[in-house]
């Protein structure tokens, strides 16, 4: 046999079949390795790409190739992977920046400053949290004065980084009805006093103040105040005010201008005639859901309720031609009969479309169960959490604040449990010592939510002060340090995200005496 000419053999492409006959072949192409195809890529499309995925997923990428490690230690990337699991509160509380921010050079091995950030919120260390500046409220840089209180309320109006703050009550028999605005993005602390036309609400505490939308009017805003008291044993409501901006001006903008804002009375309907709409009550709690006002809990001098209800507020088609608004008030049906024990002075916080109810008060019982209601669904059910953890010891007058998926909670007041940390009230009688309830709650505590977990409890650097723990035999210990700060042993107080972490504002410290201070405490 000829040989076959030397143009038909290996590596000319071509092939003989077993019939004799030539055809041309075509090599498989070489496997290319990812690299050699995402380097044509720009980087920040990688970025963008890798901002999809879990941090376990980018961590498990960077193994992959020499440019997914590369794309891994970028700083903005684990930036944007904390902002995801801190939501709509990463502009408030997170810096632009960095002052360690590390940026490779070729082949050099560094991690990112902001993933550091990212493990720390992840998995912080104990006591990793600090005590930053703090003012009293004559300190401040005051336009009016922002007296000592408790049980005053306060809301996040615009963009979240201004707070309006109402009500609440002083030393002896003083209720306020003033209004104040703290503006987080001013470098200094500032408690501005704002005036508003019309007739001011009653001076009450412990009601509920809560920003809502105007069905019908897209990008709408007013804030509800609703319910409160005058003390214990008088003074209950169940009245509705609203504040409004001026026509054409947003209520963020009136605040700042210290203009145009207006309390006016809505018309209160019922949704369902036999439901009515809820009883006078303090101690209950309200969120913003969907632009609508969700009202569950509180109490009167005859009843503790456990009820929610679904507030609406919308153009008011009886006198279109007034700026007053029509109010509907809806008593939320529920799946079954299971519901929380009826309570006073817990917290109810929003994640997602789901509520969650902690601790509060039936008199002198105390609680501290977690109880979440999904209001996503057509019948919403209550439901009891079983968390992972130690849960905070029961308590009533805390404060909570939800940072993505996790919600912190600081304060108030209880019974001691076995290994709880804070101290007791000094006073002999008064507000400090009401019900019996005379342990103040330390330290701030922390439910991860997508982890389905009751994190450490954070009890924040006190530069050289030292905090004490019970001992191994689960007694409570007094915080030694404790004789002229009161920190976070305070009820009645409200706290909110700010720069760096979060501020607790006012509230009745430990000693009986009421506060008007502001502390910063660092988070990030």
């Amino acid at each position: 046999m000829v040989p076959a000419p030397s143009f038909y053999g290996r590596g000319s492409g071509w092939r003989r079949s077993n019939s004799g006959r030539m055809y041309r072949h075509e090599p498989e192409p070489e496997p290319t390795g990812p690299s050699m195809l995402l380097d044509k890529l720009p980087a920040h499309v990688l970025r963008d790409v890798f901002g999809f995925l879990s941090a376990g997923d980018v961590a498990r990428a960077a193994c992959a190739c020499k440019t997914f490690k590369q794309v891994a230690r970028s700083e903005s990337l684990w930036r944007k992977l904390l902002c995801e699991k801190l939501g709509s509160q990463a502009s408030i509380v997170l810096p632009e920046t960095l002052p360690n921010e590390r940026y490779p050079h070729g082949d050099m091995v560094v991690e990112p400053a902001w993933k550091e950030m990212f493990q720390f919120w992840m998995n912080p260390g104990p006591n990793s949290y600090s005590w930053m500046e703090h003012a009293k409220g004559e300190e401040l840089e005051n336009r009016g004065k922002f007296a000592a209180r408790y049980l005053h309320r306060c809301t996040a109006i615009g963009d979240g980084n201004k707070i309006l703050l109402f009500g609440g009550q002083g030393s002896g028999a003083d209720f306020f009805n003033d209004l104040h605005l703290l503006d987080l993005r001013k470098k200094s602390l500032q408690l501005e006093q704002l005036d508003a036309a019309g007739d001011p609400p009653f001076p009450r505490c412990s009601g509920t103040l809560t920003a809502v939308s105007v069905t019908g009017i897209p990008g709408s805003e007013v804030v509800a105040l609703f319910g409160g008291s005058q003390g214990f044993f008088e003074g209950f409501s169940n009245s509705l005010c609203i504040l409004q901006g001026d026509e054409n001006v947003s209520i963020s903008d009136a605040a700042s201008q210290h203009k145009g804002l207006t309390w006016r009375e809505p018309l209160v309907v019922a949704a369902d005639p036999e439901d009515g709409v809820p009883d006078a009550r303090w101690g209950h709690s309200a969120v913003s859901w969907n632009g609508k006002l969700v009202l569950f809990g509180g109490s009167n001098t005859q009843h503790c309720f456990n009820d929610t209800w679904v507030l609406d507020v919308g153009l008011n088609p009886r006198e279109p031609e007034s700026r007053r608004l029509l109010a509907t008030w809806k008593k939320l049906k529920l799946g079954d009969d299971v519901r929380p024990p009826s309570r006073a002075g817990q917290t109810v916080s929003l994640v997602g479309d789901a509520l969650y109810v902690f601790g509060g008060c039936h008199i002198s019982d105390v609680f501290n169960d977690l109880w979440r209601l999904d209001l996503g669904v057509r019948v919403p059910t209550w439901k009891r959490l079983d968390v992972a953890g130690t849960p905070p010891a029961p308590r009533v007058g805390h404060a909570a604040v939800v940072l993505g998926d996790r919600i912190v909670f600081s304060g108030g007041r209880g019974s001691p449990t076995a290994g709880a940390s804070g101290t007791y009230a000094t006073a002999d009688q008064g507000l400090a010592t009401m019900q019996g309830l005379t342990f103040f709650e330390g330290g701030f505590a922390m439910l991860d939510i997508s982890r389905g977990t009751w994190m450490p409890i954070q009890h924040p650097n006190r530069n050289d002060h030292v905090y004490l723990r019970g001992e191994d035999d689960g007694d409570a210990m007094e915080d030694a340090t404790m004789e002229h700060e009161v920190w976070e042993h305070r009820t009645g107080h409200v706290m909110v995200p700010a720069k760096d972490g979060l501020l607790v504002i006012g509230g009745l410290a430990y000693n009986g005496e009421f506060q008007n201070d502001v502390q910063h405490i660092r988070v990030f």
